[in-house]
Protein backbone atom coordinates (compact mmCIF):
# COMPACT_ATOMS: atom_id res chain seq x y z
CA UNK A 1 0.00 0.00 0.00
CA UNK A 2 2.82 2.35 0.92
CA UNK A 3 4.56 1.53 -2.37
CA UNK A 4 1.41 2.46 -4.29
CA UNK A 5 1.17 5.70 -2.34
CA UNK A 6 4.78 6.51 -3.17
CA UNK A 7 4.15 5.85 -6.84
CA UNK A 8 1.00 7.98 -6.71
CA UNK A 9 2.93 10.78 -5.03
CA UNK A 10 5.60 10.54 -7.72
CA UNK A 11 3.05 10.85 -10.49
CA UNK A 12 1.03 13.56 -8.77
CA UNK A 13 4.08 15.60 -7.79
CA UNK A 14 5.46 15.61 -11.31
CA UNK A 15 2.10 16.28 -12.87
CA UNK A 16 1.70 19.34 -10.69
CA UNK A 17 4.68 21.07 -12.37
CA UNK A 18 3.39 20.58 -15.91
CA UNK A 19 2.43 23.79 -17.68
CA UNK A 20 -0.30 24.23 -20.26
CA UNK A 21 0.74 27.14 -22.40
CA UNK A 22 -1.76 28.60 -24.82
CA UNK A 23 -1.11 28.55 -28.55
CA UNK A 24 -1.12 32.20 -29.60
CA UNK A 25 -1.72 31.40 -33.27
CA UNK A 26 -4.93 29.59 -32.30
CA UNK A 27 -5.91 32.36 -29.89
CA UNK A 28 -5.60 35.08 -32.54
CA UNK A 29 -6.74 32.94 -35.48
CA UNK A 30 -10.33 34.19 -35.86
CA UNK A 31 -9.31 37.82 -35.31
CA UNK A 32 -6.51 37.51 -37.86
CA UNK A 33 -8.80 35.83 -40.39
CA UNK A 34 -11.39 38.62 -40.09
CA UNK A 35 -8.66 41.27 -40.39
CA UNK A 36 -7.15 39.82 -43.54
CA UNK A 37 -10.65 39.40 -45.01
CA UNK A 38 -11.10 43.17 -44.43
CA UNK A 39 -13.97 42.36 -42.08
CA UNK A 40 -13.00 45.03 -39.58
CA UNK A 41 -16.45 45.04 -37.96
CA UNK A 42 -15.66 41.51 -36.78
CA UNK A 43 -11.94 41.93 -36.19
CA UNK A 44 -12.31 44.97 -33.89
CA UNK A 45 -14.66 43.41 -31.28
CA UNK A 46 -12.65 40.18 -31.38
CA UNK A 47 -9.34 41.88 -30.60
CA UNK A 48 -11.07 44.03 -27.99
CA UNK A 49 -12.42 40.88 -26.35
CA UNK A 50 -8.98 39.28 -26.33
CA UNK A 51 -7.50 42.37 -24.75
CA UNK A 52 -10.20 42.71 -22.10
CA UNK A 53 -10.04 39.02 -21.18
CA UNK A 54 -6.25 38.90 -21.06
CA UNK A 55 -4.03 39.35 -18.08
CA UNK A 56 -0.99 41.60 -18.26
CA UNK A 57 1.28 39.03 -19.93
CA UNK A 58 -0.21 39.41 -23.43
CA UNK A 59 -1.52 42.96 -23.16
CA UNK A 60 1.30 44.60 -25.11
CA UNK A 61 0.93 42.14 -27.98
CA UNK A 62 -2.86 42.53 -28.19
CA UNK A 63 -2.45 46.32 -28.23
CA UNK A 64 0.04 46.06 -31.09
CA UNK A 65 -2.37 43.86 -33.05
CA UNK A 66 -5.30 46.19 -32.33
CA UNK A 67 -3.33 49.28 -33.32
CA UNK A 68 -2.51 47.66 -36.66
CA UNK A 69 -6.14 46.68 -37.27
CA UNK A 70 -7.39 50.25 -36.70
CA UNK A 71 -4.53 51.64 -38.81
CA UNK A 72 -5.38 49.43 -41.80
CA UNK A 73 -9.08 50.19 -41.32
CA UNK A 74 -8.25 53.88 -41.69
CA UNK A 75 -9.30 54.84 -38.16
CA UNK A 76 -6.02 56.60 -37.48
CA UNK A 77 -7.16 58.45 -34.34
CA UNK A 78 -8.24 55.25 -32.58
CA UNK A 79 -5.14 53.46 -33.83
CA UNK A 80 -3.01 56.10 -32.13
CA UNK A 81 -4.90 55.79 -28.84
CA UNK A 82 -4.17 52.07 -28.88
CA UNK A 83 -0.55 52.38 -30.02
CA UNK A 84 0.14 55.03 -27.36
CA UNK A 85 -1.04 52.63 -24.66
CA UNK A 86 1.28 50.02 -26.17
CA UNK A 87 4.06 52.62 -26.21
CA UNK A 88 3.58 53.31 -22.49
CA UNK A 89 4.01 49.62 -21.72
CA UNK A 90 6.94 49.12 -24.08
CA UNK A 91 8.79 52.16 -22.74
CA UNK A 92 9.23 50.30 -19.46
CA UNK A 93 10.76 47.32 -21.21
CA UNK A 94 14.27 47.24 -22.58
CA UNK A 95 15.02 44.01 -24.39
CA UNK A 96 17.96 42.64 -26.31
CA UNK A 97 18.82 39.42 -28.09
CA UNK A 98 20.50 38.24 -24.90
CA UNK A 99 17.58 39.01 -22.63
CA UNK A 100 14.92 37.74 -25.00
CA UNK A 101 16.95 34.58 -25.49
CA UNK A 102 16.51 33.80 -21.81
CA UNK A 103 12.76 33.83 -22.17
CA UNK A 104 12.16 30.61 -24.07
CA UNK A 105 12.79 27.97 -21.44
CA UNK A 106 9.89 26.00 -20.05
CA UNK A 107 6.59 27.63 -19.20
CA UNK A 108 7.57 30.88 -20.83
CA UNK A 109 4.42 31.16 -22.88
CA UNK A 110 3.01 32.17 -19.52
CA UNK A 111 5.50 35.00 -19.01
CA UNK A 112 4.97 38.62 -20.03
CA UNK A 113 5.36 39.35 -23.71
CA UNK A 114 8.15 41.92 -23.78
CA UNK A 115 8.58 42.40 -27.51
CA UNK A 116 11.82 43.38 -29.22
CA UNK A 117 13.61 46.69 -29.57
CA UNK A 118 12.74 46.92 -33.27
CA UNK A 119 9.06 46.42 -32.34
CA UNK A 120 9.24 49.40 -29.97
CA UNK A 121 10.49 51.39 -32.95
CA UNK A 122 7.60 50.14 -35.09
CA UNK A 123 5.03 51.30 -32.50
CA UNK A 124 6.39 54.84 -32.75
CA UNK A 125 6.58 54.49 -36.54
CA UNK A 126 2.88 53.73 -36.83
CA UNK A 127 1.95 56.56 -34.48
CA UNK A 128 3.92 58.93 -36.72
CA UNK A 129 2.30 57.54 -39.89
CA UNK A 130 -1.16 57.88 -38.35
CA UNK A 131 -0.46 61.56 -37.64
CA UNK A 132 0.70 62.03 -41.23
CA UNK A 133 -2.56 60.55 -42.45
CA UNK A 134 -4.44 62.90 -40.11
CA UNK A 135 -2.53 65.85 -41.60
CA UNK A 136 -0.71 66.66 -38.36
CA UNK A 137 2.89 66.93 -39.52
CA UNK A 138 4.08 68.70 -36.37
CA UNK A 139 3.07 65.85 -34.06
CA UNK A 140 4.29 63.28 -36.57
CA UNK A 141 7.66 65.04 -36.41
CA UNK A 142 7.70 64.68 -32.61
CA UNK A 143 7.27 60.91 -32.93
CA UNK A 144 9.86 60.65 -35.67
CA UNK A 145 12.24 62.42 -33.30
CA UNK A 146 11.46 59.91 -30.54
CA UNK A 147 11.90 57.09 -33.01
CA UNK A 148 15.21 58.55 -34.13
CA UNK A 149 16.44 58.49 -30.55
CA UNK A 150 15.64 54.75 -30.39
CA UNK A 151 17.46 54.17 -33.68
CA UNK A 152 20.53 56.02 -32.45
CA UNK A 153 20.63 53.79 -29.37
CA UNK A 154 20.25 50.70 -31.54
CA UNK A 155 22.97 51.78 -33.97
CA UNK A 156 25.58 51.10 -31.32
CA UNK A 157 23.90 48.04 -29.85
CA UNK A 158 22.58 46.16 -32.86
CA UNK A 159 23.26 45.38 -36.50
CA UNK A 160 22.19 47.63 -39.37
CA UNK A 161 19.34 45.29 -40.25
CA UNK A 162 17.39 46.69 -37.28
CA UNK A 163 17.54 50.24 -38.58
CA UNK A 164 14.23 51.62 -39.88
CA UNK A 165 15.16 53.43 -43.08
CA UNK A 166 11.52 54.04 -44.03
CA UNK A 167 11.14 56.11 -40.86
CA UNK A 168 14.31 58.03 -41.64
CA UNK A 169 13.29 59.02 -45.17
CA UNK A 170 9.75 59.95 -44.10
CA UNK A 171 11.19 62.06 -41.30
CA UNK A 172 13.31 63.86 -43.88
CA UNK A 173 10.26 64.53 -46.09
CA UNK A 174 8.28 65.84 -43.12
CA UNK A 175 11.18 68.04 -42.06
CA UNK A 176 11.36 69.55 -45.54
CA UNK A 177 7.65 70.37 -45.46
CA UNK A 178 8.09 72.02 -42.06
CA UNK A 179 11.07 74.00 -43.42
CA UNK A 180 13.40 72.27 -40.99
CA UNK A 181 15.99 71.71 -43.65
CA UNK A 182 18.84 70.92 -41.29
CA UNK A 183 16.83 68.03 -39.77
CA UNK A 184 16.22 66.71 -43.28
CA UNK A 185 19.91 66.98 -44.12
CA UNK A 186 20.87 65.03 -40.99
CA UNK A 187 18.52 62.17 -41.90
CA UNK A 188 19.74 62.11 -45.49
CA UNK A 189 23.32 61.85 -44.22
CA UNK A 190 22.28 58.92 -42.00
CA UNK A 191 20.67 57.26 -45.01
CA UNK A 192 23.76 57.84 -47.16
CA UNK A 193 25.71 55.75 -44.67
CA UNK A 194 23.09 53.00 -44.61
CA UNK A 195 22.09 53.08 -48.32
CA UNK A 196 25.30 53.70 -50.17
CA UNK A 197 25.24 54.90 -53.81
CA UNK A 198 21.44 55.20 -53.80
CA UNK A 199 20.21 57.24 -56.78
CA UNK A 200 16.78 57.94 -55.30
CA UNK A 201 18.53 59.41 -52.28
CA UNK A 202 20.64 61.56 -54.60
CA UNK A 203 17.38 62.87 -56.08
CA UNK A 204 16.09 63.73 -52.60
CA UNK A 205 19.30 65.59 -51.84
CA UNK A 206 18.95 67.52 -55.10
CA UNK A 207 15.39 68.55 -54.15
CA UNK A 208 16.61 69.71 -50.73
CA UNK A 209 19.45 71.65 -52.35
CA UNK A 210 16.92 73.41 -54.59
CA UNK A 211 14.76 74.35 -51.62
CA UNK A 212 17.78 75.76 -49.80
CA UNK A 213 19.39 77.27 -52.90
CA UNK A 214 22.56 75.42 -51.95
CA UNK A 215 24.81 75.71 -55.01
CA UNK A 216 27.41 73.35 -53.60
CA UNK A 217 24.89 70.53 -53.08
CA UNK A 218 23.19 71.30 -56.39
CA UNK A 219 26.46 70.48 -58.12
CA UNK A 220 27.25 67.54 -55.86
CA UNK A 221 23.87 65.83 -56.36
CA UNK A 222 23.18 66.91 -59.95
CA UNK A 223 23.06 63.27 -61.07
CA UNK A 224 20.00 62.75 -58.88
CA UNK A 225 17.94 65.26 -60.90
CA UNK A 226 17.00 62.62 -63.45
CA UNK A 227 15.48 60.38 -60.77
CA UNK A 228 12.94 63.02 -59.67
CA UNK A 229 9.47 62.18 -60.96
CA UNK A 230 7.38 65.28 -61.56
CA UNK A 231 4.25 65.48 -63.75
CA UNK A 232 1.77 67.99 -65.10
CA UNK A 233 -1.99 67.51 -64.73
CA UNK A 234 -1.93 65.58 -68.03
CA UNK A 235 0.87 63.35 -66.64
CA UNK A 236 3.59 64.76 -68.85
CA UNK A 237 7.06 64.87 -67.34
CA UNK A 238 8.02 68.18 -65.78
CA UNK A 239 11.18 69.64 -64.30
CA UNK A 240 10.75 70.05 -60.57
CA UNK A 241 11.51 73.36 -58.89
CA UNK A 242 10.32 74.80 -55.55
CA UNK A 243 8.73 77.69 -57.45
CA UNK A 244 6.44 75.42 -59.49
CA UNK A 245 2.86 74.59 -58.51
CA UNK A 246 3.81 70.95 -57.99
CA UNK A 247 2.85 69.26 -54.72
CA UNK A 248 4.42 66.21 -53.14
CA UNK A 249 2.69 62.83 -53.13
CA UNK A 250 4.39 60.39 -50.78
CA UNK A 251 3.38 56.76 -51.19
CA UNK A 252 3.81 54.50 -48.14
CA UNK A 253 3.24 50.91 -49.22
CA UNK A 254 2.85 48.27 -46.50
CA UNK A 255 3.46 45.03 -48.38
CA UNK A 256 2.75 41.40 -47.57
CA UNK A 257 2.33 39.56 -44.29
CA UNK A 258 5.20 39.49 -41.85
CA UNK A 259 7.27 36.43 -41.04
CA UNK A 260 5.99 34.60 -37.97
CA UNK A 261 7.42 32.31 -35.33
CA UNK A 262 7.22 28.56 -35.86
CA UNK A 263 8.59 25.55 -34.03
CA UNK A 264 12.08 24.38 -35.01
CA UNK A 265 11.02 20.78 -34.37
CA UNK A 266 12.30 18.34 -31.76
CA UNK A 267 14.89 19.64 -29.36
CA UNK A 268 17.30 16.71 -29.66
CA UNK A 269 17.07 16.63 -33.47
CA UNK A 270 19.54 19.50 -33.34
CA UNK A 271 22.92 17.84 -32.73
CA UNK A 272 24.50 21.02 -31.42
CA UNK A 273 21.72 21.53 -28.88
CA UNK A 274 21.70 17.82 -27.95
CA UNK A 275 25.45 17.69 -27.22
CA UNK A 276 25.38 20.91 -25.23
CA UNK A 277 22.37 19.77 -23.23
CA UNK A 278 23.79 16.31 -22.46
CA UNK A 279 26.97 17.87 -21.13
CA UNK A 280 25.04 20.36 -19.01
CA UNK A 281 22.80 17.63 -17.58
CA UNK A 282 25.77 15.44 -16.66
CA UNK A 283 27.43 18.35 -14.85
CA UNK A 284 24.22 19.29 -13.07
CA UNK A 285 23.56 15.70 -11.94
CA UNK A 286 27.06 15.44 -10.47
CA UNK A 287 26.75 18.85 -8.83
CA UNK A 288 23.38 18.09 -7.26
CA UNK A 289 24.33 14.53 -6.33
CA UNK A 290 21.31 13.08 -8.10
CA UNK A 291 21.46 9.45 -9.10
CA UNK A 292 19.12 9.45 -12.08
CA UNK A 293 20.33 8.11 -15.40
CA UNK A 294 21.33 10.72 -17.99
CA UNK A 295 20.26 8.28 -20.69
CA UNK A 296 16.84 7.96 -19.08
CA UNK A 297 16.44 11.71 -18.92
CA UNK A 298 17.46 12.19 -22.55
CA UNK A 299 15.34 9.28 -23.78
CA UNK A 300 12.10 10.92 -22.74
CA UNK A 301 13.36 14.46 -23.27
CA UNK A 302 13.62 13.57 -26.94
CA UNK A 303 9.87 14.16 -27.22
CA UNK A 304 10.29 17.83 -26.30
CA UNK A 305 10.13 20.68 -28.79
CA UNK A 306 13.06 22.97 -29.28
CA UNK A 307 12.25 25.90 -26.94
CA UNK A 308 13.84 28.45 -29.29
CA UNK A 309 11.46 29.25 -32.18
CA UNK A 310 12.36 30.14 -35.73
CA UNK A 311 10.95 33.00 -37.79
CA UNK A 312 9.79 31.95 -41.26
CA UNK A 313 8.37 33.91 -44.14
CA UNK A 314 4.75 33.17 -44.92
CA UNK A 315 4.23 35.40 -47.95
CA UNK A 316 7.11 36.44 -50.17
CA UNK A 317 5.35 36.85 -53.53
CA UNK A 318 3.15 39.76 -52.46
CA UNK A 319 5.89 41.40 -50.41
CA UNK A 320 7.86 42.23 -53.56
CA UNK A 321 8.06 45.64 -55.25
CA UNK A 322 4.93 46.65 -57.17
CA UNK A 323 4.37 49.18 -59.92
CA UNK A 324 2.14 52.17 -59.21
CA UNK A 325 -0.06 53.89 -61.81
CA UNK A 326 -1.52 57.39 -61.83
CA UNK A 327 -4.00 58.07 -64.62
CA UNK A 328 -2.68 54.89 -66.21
CA UNK A 329 0.95 56.11 -66.32
CA UNK A 330 3.47 53.65 -64.92
CA UNK A 331 5.48 55.35 -62.18
CA UNK A 332 7.66 52.33 -61.51
CA UNK A 333 8.06 50.88 -58.06
CA UNK A 334 8.73 52.31 -54.65
CA UNK A 335 11.89 51.57 -52.70
CA UNK A 336 11.96 48.85 -50.07
CA UNK A 337 13.34 50.70 -47.06
CA UNK A 338 12.36 48.59 -44.08
CA UNK A 339 12.04 44.80 -44.22
CA UNK A 340 10.32 43.85 -40.98
CA UNK A 341 10.30 40.13 -41.82
CA UNK A 342 14.03 40.15 -42.54
CA UNK A 343 14.70 42.01 -39.29
CA UNK A 344 12.66 39.52 -37.26
CA UNK A 345 14.24 36.49 -38.95
CA UNK A 346 17.81 37.72 -38.57
CA UNK A 347 17.21 38.74 -34.98
CA UNK A 348 16.37 35.17 -33.99
CA UNK A 349 17.94 32.96 -36.59
CA UNK A 350 21.41 34.48 -36.81
CA UNK A 351 21.80 34.30 -33.03
CA UNK A 352 20.50 30.75 -32.62
CA UNK A 353 23.69 29.17 -31.25
CA UNK A 354 24.20 32.08 -28.89
CA UNK A 355 20.69 31.54 -27.56
CA UNK A 356 21.41 27.83 -27.06
CA UNK A 357 24.54 28.61 -25.07
CA UNK A 358 22.68 31.06 -22.86
CA UNK A 359 19.70 28.76 -22.32
CA UNK A 360 21.14 25.28 -22.02
CA UNK A 361 22.33 25.65 -18.40
CA UNK A 362 18.97 27.00 -17.30
CA UNK A 363 17.20 24.14 -19.05
CA UNK A 364 19.53 21.57 -17.45
CA UNK A 365 18.85 22.97 -13.97
CA UNK A 366 15.11 22.71 -14.50
CA UNK A 367 15.53 19.12 -15.65
CA UNK A 368 17.57 18.36 -12.53
CA UNK A 369 14.88 19.93 -10.34
CA UNK A 370 12.44 17.41 -11.76
CA UNK A 371 15.07 14.68 -11.43
CA UNK A 372 15.57 15.37 -7.73
CA UNK A 373 11.80 15.17 -7.19
CA UNK A 374 11.70 11.79 -8.97
CA UNK A 375 14.83 10.68 -7.07
CA UNK A 376 13.07 11.22 -3.77
CA UNK A 377 10.12 9.20 -4.95
CA UNK A 378 12.46 6.46 -6.24
CA UNK A 379 14.12 6.19 -2.82
CA UNK A 380 10.70 5.94 -1.22
CA UNK A 381 9.87 3.05 -3.55
CA UNK A 382 13.20 1.32 -2.80
CA UNK A 383 12.59 1.61 0.91
CA UNK A 384 9.41 -0.42 0.49
CA UNK A 385 11.23 -3.33 -1.15
CA UNK A 386 12.19 -6.32 0.97
CA UNK A 387 15.73 -7.66 1.08
CA UNK A 388 15.07 -10.22 -1.67
CA UNK A 389 13.76 -7.54 -4.04
CA UNK A 390 16.71 -5.21 -3.52
CA UNK A 391 19.60 -5.77 -5.92
CA UNK A 392 21.72 -3.73 -8.30
CA UNK A 393 19.54 -4.48 -11.32
CA UNK A 394 16.33 -3.43 -9.62
CA UNK A 395 17.97 -0.28 -8.27
CA UNK A 396 19.32 0.54 -11.73
CA UNK A 397 15.88 0.07 -13.25
CA UNK A 398 14.34 2.32 -10.63
CA UNK A 399 16.99 4.98 -11.29
CA UNK A 400 16.43 4.68 -15.04
CA UNK A 401 12.69 5.07 -14.51
CA UNK A 402 13.31 8.07 -12.25
CA UNK A 403 15.39 9.72 -14.97
CA UNK A 404 12.78 8.89 -17.60
CA UNK A 405 9.97 10.34 -15.52
CA UNK A 406 12.00 13.49 -14.88
CA UNK A 407 12.75 13.83 -18.58
CA UNK A 408 9.10 13.26 -19.47
CA UNK A 409 7.93 15.78 -16.90
CA UNK A 410 10.32 18.39 -18.25
CA UNK A 411 9.60 17.55 -21.89
CA UNK A 412 5.93 18.27 -21.36
CA UNK A 413 6.69 21.73 -20.04
CA UNK A 414 9.03 22.74 -22.87
CA UNK A 415 7.54 24.51 -25.84
CA UNK A 416 8.62 27.45 -27.98
CA UNK A 417 7.00 30.80 -27.33
CA UNK A 418 5.31 31.44 -30.67
CA UNK A 419 3.80 34.78 -29.74
CA UNK A 420 4.63 37.46 -32.32
CA UNK A 421 3.08 40.45 -34.09
CA UNK A 422 1.01 38.71 -36.77
CA UNK A 423 -0.89 41.61 -38.40
CA UNK A 424 2.14 43.72 -39.32
CA UNK A 425 3.36 43.96 -42.96
CA UNK A 426 6.40 42.09 -44.23
CA UNK A 427 8.04 45.30 -45.46
CA UNK A 428 7.58 49.00 -46.10
CA UNK A 429 8.12 50.65 -49.49
CA UNK A 430 8.23 54.40 -50.07
CA UNK A 431 8.03 56.56 -53.18
CA UNK A 432 7.89 60.36 -53.64
CA UNK A 433 6.56 62.06 -56.75
CA UNK A 434 5.44 65.61 -57.60
CA UNK A 435 2.09 66.41 -59.22
CA UNK A 436 0.13 69.47 -60.25
CA UNK A 437 -3.02 70.01 -58.15
CA UNK A 438 -6.04 68.04 -59.28
CA UNK A 439 -7.77 64.68 -59.03
CA UNK A 440 -6.12 61.52 -60.34
CA UNK A 441 -6.82 57.82 -60.55
CA UNK A 442 -4.47 55.52 -58.68
CA UNK A 443 -3.79 51.79 -58.88
CA UNK A 444 -1.24 49.18 -57.86
CA UNK A 445 -0.12 46.28 -60.01
CA UNK A 446 -0.86 43.56 -57.47
CA UNK A 447 -2.91 40.85 -59.20
CA UNK A 448 -4.57 38.23 -56.99
CA UNK A 449 -3.82 40.36 -53.94
CA UNK A 450 -5.98 42.36 -51.59
CA UNK A 451 -5.21 46.07 -51.67
CA UNK A 452 -6.43 48.89 -49.45
CA UNK A 453 -5.11 51.54 -51.85
CA UNK A 454 -7.56 54.31 -52.79
CA UNK A 455 -8.75 54.51 -56.36
CA UNK A 456 -8.54 58.30 -56.58
CA UNK A 457 -6.16 60.97 -55.28
CA UNK A 458 -6.89 64.61 -54.60
CA UNK A 459 -3.73 66.72 -54.79
CA UNK A 460 -3.91 70.21 -53.28
CA UNK A 461 -1.54 73.06 -54.04
CA UNK A 462 1.13 73.66 -51.41
CA UNK A 463 0.05 70.67 -49.35
CA UNK A 464 1.80 67.28 -49.28
CA UNK A 465 -0.36 64.18 -49.76
CA UNK A 466 0.61 61.11 -47.75
CA UNK A 467 -0.85 57.89 -49.09
CA UNK A 468 -0.64 54.79 -46.89
CA UNK A 469 -2.04 51.44 -47.99
CA UNK A 470 -1.59 47.70 -47.58
CA UNK A 471 -1.33 44.80 -50.07
CA UNK A 472 -1.22 41.10 -49.24
CA UNK A 473 -2.36 37.68 -50.42
CA UNK A 474 -5.30 36.24 -48.51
Amino acid sequence: MKTKCARFALSFGLASILACASDYSKLIESTERAYYNQDYNTAVPKIRGLYEDSDSKDRLLFLMEAGMIFHTKGDYATSNKVFKEAEDISENIKTSVTKSGLSFILSDNESNYTGEDFERVMIKYFIAINYLMLGDLETAKIYFRRLDFELKEMKFLAADYRQNNAARVLDAYVSENLNRFNDARVQYKNLEQLLQNNQNLAGDRFVLAQKESDSKDLAKYASGARTIQAFSRSMERQTYSPQSRLSEVIIIHEAGKSAIKESRGRLLDDQYFALALRSAIEIAIRTEGAGASVSGVLATLSTAENPIPIYKERESANATLRHYYINGVDLGTGELLNNYSDTAMQNFNENYRTLITKNVSSLALKIIAATIASEAAAKAIESQLNQKQQNDLVSALIRLAAGAVAGLATAQTISPDLRCWRTIPANFQVKRIFLEPGEYTFSVNAPNAISTAPKTLKVEEGKPLFLSFRTYQN
